[in-house]
């Protein structure tokens, strides 16, 4: 039923689109750069199809198969003002069209190009590594998510599908490089992104406690294009980036009111179909007064849930009562109890998400002043699940729950970010003013639960309930810039100096809101069976008003930054910022990257720098803390009250244990590679990379020894976790990449692409011993290992793939383009068990996967372009562990995802 709903919706969005006709011709000319120097490398793309190219090293651009008429050509360049013009293409006819595109007026200190705040007019010019992804190749990925579009394009990065982890499995993290979702640093327009509210205790992976961005606060459509820094730049960007940049350039151009509406669903071969998926997003670029452009963009998505659980072999309503269950499947039904009992996937979710972006020169000349603002308003609704409680458990009422139930949470998140500021140049410096502000909350509802300690009914005299409100978790962020840059002739024989200055004033605060009191409280009635009941929501209890508060910090930074051609083929940079923390003190790194052009085809680069990441407040102040009572053997009549979970480093219980005030994360970079052109379509890059890390900050693994019981004797404590800077790590590796495209036939285009990225990430643990990679605590001494044990420390350095690749194919011709794609993941590793003596460790292993991907896009009239296409189109899935008796198929920790086959389709309009 739900492949002939599927087959329909495809064939309604064929029928819906128009037929166009086949005339053809073609467009031609050159790209020029303001100061008359032709432009390689610039993009020239014809608005709603998929025809472009790039220009040569004469700034030359031929595009064929053009259908006739009024067609909308733009042209891109790196560190260029994107522009555009309506040519008409006439049958068999080429119509010629030259452009000239100005540099990019400078946003944050920096012109449009992120890693130099040099104007620079391709990534091969400058001192780092870069890749750029235009809104082309985003929209090629075939993802609507930007998490999962950045997982697409960016073989460096791990996004994994956490599944039973609390808030994280609504707000995932990824990683650059193996590191820590907190040591990327995201920005937009050159301007620095607020993090997540959601300090993910259950889904970290080998970083507990950190928080990272939310990427799909975002509509993907806003973006014209992506750039990734792979490289550390604290030295210019501030704390967070260690290991790289993500930039995410907003789309400024007049262009036509076009929407994008598409629709898909999960095929896969051993499991029912499920996880429709449905999204709407629309732009339009309006120009204002003469040279002013309001760009909007607004997005609408439902995503229906995945479940690749198998059968519960457990007893369920009463003992002996269990079905047999053989490899996840039910065999004999022996309860009424429906299976699957859990759900192993990707949970509902439903969102709507709004973005600005305006530019307005205040005068037709090319340095006057310019006001720019940008902003947007997310909110997602996500809705996952927990561990499945039986009907037999003393923490259900059965009078409430006959079959048990699974909790369920139910996370609204709103994202809201503005930014407004001004730019120009006077007396020869350009300079740059703005103020933000940026906020991320998360307000947690549970639903299909219940708090056990208050009694087995709903009414009273209980009353118990069913659905709580837990409370919520708010990250704001108000950020002041002032940057300032100029170029300056110092006789250097390779050109001007580019001097840039800037300072900035940066106010954070998190804020922690009370659930209601049933969510917590305990009601003092026995379980089930007689016992003590469990209280507070079960699963996830709410947020205590002990708990609740907020937080506040301010800090003030200053960088310098100069790039200097010393020669004509030797580029040197050199960057420092200092940051000072109203409760951390201050902060120094710096940076030197160099390039050695040896030919207009061969470049060399390396850098070194060091960096700094401050504590996120979440870090120094969240606690979620379980409050409970259990039987005193020797006061059986008065049950001894106690608390368990994660307790801030503000509190007795944390500092009894040894914790102390977090510090600034440390961190030290190299990095060094090559780009090569052979010809004009053929590009190489290959870099090399280690990052060292000093004192990460991790949130403990729940401490719970006798020692540690003993110490917390005093306060009721019988588990605990606290934040420390626990770890020093060291992540190494090589990225690199290949592009080629060649005009063959006809003019049909070839294009071919592939990235790969091979990394080692590794506890700098004394002696190589995983079991004591912790600095030793002076309170728990020989049981500081327990922090972060060794099975974290496996996962640290064998739970993500050493190496991931992806490539991609296209055929552009005529009215079609086809392309395929291939996923290449590496083998994964868990510790199952810590060897002793001659006794090896027992390691389960991942194997590595490839999965493949297919489209066709059919271009129809110059404005409609229509595409079918599919995701891991042979349905390839990771290795089967059936943990917990079956019941959970598949790691979540793999990087692949375990959804399956996935088949949509996608149409793109332009109103006019």
């Amino acid at each position: 039923m739900r492949c002939a709903r599927f087959a329909l919706g495809a064939l309604l969005l064929v029928a819906a689109a128009p037929r166009g006709a086949s005339a053809q011709g073609s467009v031609g000319g050159r790209v020029f750069a303001d100061d008359g120097r032709p432009l390689a490398g610039a993009r020239v793309t014809v608005a709603g199809t998929p025809l472009g190219t790039l220009t040569s090293r004469q700034g030359r651009y031929l595009i064929d198969d053009v259908a006739t008429g009024i067609r909308t050509v733009r042209v891109e360049g790196a560190g260029f003002v994107g522009v555009e013009a309506e040519v008409r293409v006439t049958t068999g006819r080429r119509a010629h069209r030259d452009f000239a595109i100005g540099a990019a007026v400078p946003v944050n200190g920096t012109t449009r190009v992120i890693g130099s705040r040099a104007p620079h007019g391709a990534p091969d010019e400058l001192a780092v590594a870069v890749d750029f992804h235009p809104a082309r190749r985003i929209a090629e990925s075939a993802q609507v998510e930007m998490a999962a579009a950045l997982n697409e394009l960016a073989p460096s990065v791990y996004f994994p599908r956490r599944q039973r982890a609390d808030l994280t499995s609504g707000v995932r993290p990824f990683q650059l490089r193996g590191l820590s979702p907190d040591h990327t640093l995201v920005l937009v327009n050159g301007k620095r992104r607020h993090a997540t509210a959601v300090v993910h205790t259950s889904g970290g992976g080998a970083f507990p406690g950190s928080s990272g961005v939310d990427m799909n606060a975002f509509p993907l459509q806003a973006v014209g294009r992506m750039e990734i820094l792979r490289d550390a730049a604290a030295a210019q960007y501030g704390s967070d980036a260690i290991a790289g940049v993500i930039n995410l350039r907003l789309r400024n151009t007049v262009s036509a009111p076009e929407f994008i509406a598409s629709a898909g669903h999960h095929f896969p071969d051993e499991w029912d179909d499920d996880g429709s998926r449905y999204d709407l997003s629309g732009h339009w670029g309006i120009a204002i007064g003469r040279r002013g452009v309001l760009n909007l963009t607004g997005g609408l998505t439902q995503r229906d849930p995945t479940n690749r659980a198998g059968a519960d072999p457990r007893d369920q309503i009463v003992p002996g009562d269990a079905d047999f269950v053989d490899h996840g499947s039910v065999i004999r039904k022996n309860n009424e109890v429906p299976q699957p009992t859990h759900r192993w996937g990707d949970g509902e979710s439903t969102g709507r998400m709004f973005l600005a972006n305006f530019e307005l020169p205040l005068g037709d000349a090319p340095d006057a002043a310019q006001l720019y603002a940008f902003g947007g308003f997310s909110k997602r609704r996500e809705r996952h699940s927990d561990l499945y409680v039986r009907s037999m458990d003393d923490r259900n009422w059965p009078q409430i729950h006959p079959f048990g139930f699974l909790p369920t949470f139910d996370s609204d998140t709103r994202d809201l970010f503005g930014v407004a500021g001004a730019r120009g140049t006077e007396r020869g410096w350009n300079w740059d003013a703005s103020a933000q502000y940026g906020s991320n909350r998360v307000d947690i509802d549970l639903f299909d639960t219940l708090n056990p300690s208050l009694g087995p009914c709903s009414e009273a005299p209980c009353p118990n309930q069913t659905r709580f409100y837990a409370g919520s978790l708010e990250n704001g962020q108000f950020l002041a810039n002032t940057d300032v840059w100029r170029r300056l002739d110092l006789g250097l024989g390779g050109g001007d100096v580019t001097l840039a200055l800037g300072a900035s004033f940066r106010r954070d605060h998190y804020l922690v809101r009370q659930g209601e009191r049933a969510s917590y409280t305990d009601g003092f009635r026995a379980s089930q069976s007689g016992g003590i009941a469990a209280s507070g929501a079960q699963r996830f209890t709410g947020f205590r008003p002990m708990e609740a508060g907020s937080r506040g910090r301010s800090n003030l930074g200053a960088y310098g930054e100069l790039e200097a051609p010393l020669l004509p083929r030797i580029l040197i940079s050199a960057a420092a910022r200092y940051e000072r923390y109203e409760d951390l003190g201050g902060a120094l790194s710096g940076k030197l990257a160099a390039r050695l052009r040896l030919s207009e085809d061969v470049i060399f680069r390396a850098g070194a720098s060091t960096g700094f990441r401050a504590p996120a407040l979440s870090q120094s102040h969240y606690g979620h803390i379980t409050a409970g009572r259990r039987e005193d053997p020797d006061d059986p009549e008065n049950p001894t009250p106690f608390e368990v979970g994660e307790f801030s480093l503000e509190t007795a219980q944390a500092r009894a244990l040894g914790a102390v005030p977090l510090t600034v994360e440390q961190a030290r970079s190299l990095s060094a590679g090559f780009a090569l052109t052979p010809a004009d379509n053929l590009h190489l890059t290959v870099d090399g990379y280690v990052t060292e890390v000093d004192d990460a900050i991790i949130l403990s693994n729940p401490l719970s020894s006798n020692r540690v019981k003993r110490l917390l004797a005093d306060y009721g404590t019988e588990s605990i976790r606290f934040f420390s800077n626990a770890l020093d790590i060291r992540s190494y590796g090589v990225d690199a990449a290949v592009n080629w495209r060649r005009r063959i036939g006809d003019g049909s285009l070839l294009e071919f692409g592939a990235a790969a990225n091979w990394s080692q990430v590794k506890g700098r643990c004394p002696g190589d011993d995983i079991a004591a990679c912790v600095e030793e605590n002076p309170i728990l001494r020989d049981e500081t290992s327990a922090i972060y044990d060794a099975f974290d420390v496996f996962h640290l350095e064998e739970g993500l793939p050493d190496w991931r690749g992806a490539f991609r194919a296209g055929l552009s011709t005529g009215a079609f383009r086809f392309g395929l794609g291939a996923n290449v993941y590496g083998a994964q590793e868990e510790l199952l068990a810590l060897g002793r003596g001659e006794h090896p460790n027992r390691i389960r292993r991942l194997e590595s996967k490839v999965t493949f991907d297919a489209e066709v896009t059919w271009v129809i009239g110059g404005r409609w372009r229509l595409t079918v296409g599919g995701e891991n189109i042979f349905d390839a899935f990771p290795t089967r562990v059936d943990a917990l008796g079956g019941i959970f198929s598949y790691r979540s920790t793999s990087a692949m995802g375990f959804n399956g086959r996935y088949l949509y389709t996608r149409l793109q309009a332009s109103v006019f």
